[in-house]
């Protein structure tokens, strides 16, 4: 990350329905396929307010020079309470903003695509679904909000058996 100004355009006529940009699926394959994950010196600092009576902006080091390599197959992040696993784990997946962080994210050696935050993810500590709902309802719920309008219901219920197929949720 050089830079806390650096910003990356993508032109409107680069972007999918969604508003994100376009990607191949050459380029999403790759990253899923077996690829290493790096990361060096990675600090990461936010400003917070301090003070009962007298609001001062003080900075905190929520990172501090940490390193890694990630490899294919299962990782893991272990760490006390408020540690900073979430928070690495968010600059990982590209979800911090790039101000107060410093550091390199690397993929087989070289810096994270421009995309990388619409092709990555991993699963949040909290849950992000209904428990009221079946898995199929959060599914299709997220289908709707996520998926493009233009694609047609029957492609969002395919989309939605395919991955409670793989997932082996049939039963849930």
């Amino acid at each position: 990350m050089s830079s806390s100004n650096d910003h990356v355009l993508v032109p409107m006529s680069q972007r999918n329905n969604n508003g994100l940009p376009r990607m191949n699926s050459r380029a999403v394959r790759t990253l899923a396929e077996g690829d290493v994950l790096s990361f060096h010196h990675i600090t990461y600092r936010v400003k917070v307010k301090s003070g009962f009576l007298v609001r001062k902006t003080v900075e905190k080091e929520i990172l501090s020079d940490i390193n890694g390599i990630m490899k294919p197959g299962l990782n893991a992040i272990l760490g006390p309470t408020g540690g900073g696993k979430s928070s690495l784990l968010d600059v990982l997946a590209a979800r911090k903003d790039p101000k107060g962080l410093s550091g390199d994210v690397l993929i087989n050696g070289a810096p994270q695509p421009a995309h990388f935050k619409c092709c990555s993810g991993y699963v949040v500590q909290d849950d992000v679904v209904m428990g009221t709902l079946t898995v199929r309802e959060n599914l299709q719920f997220s289908a709707a909000l996520r998926l493009p309008t233009t694609m047609k219901n029957h492609e969002k219920n395919e989309r939605i058996n395919t991955i409670i197929k793989e997932l082996g949720l049939e039963k849930v």
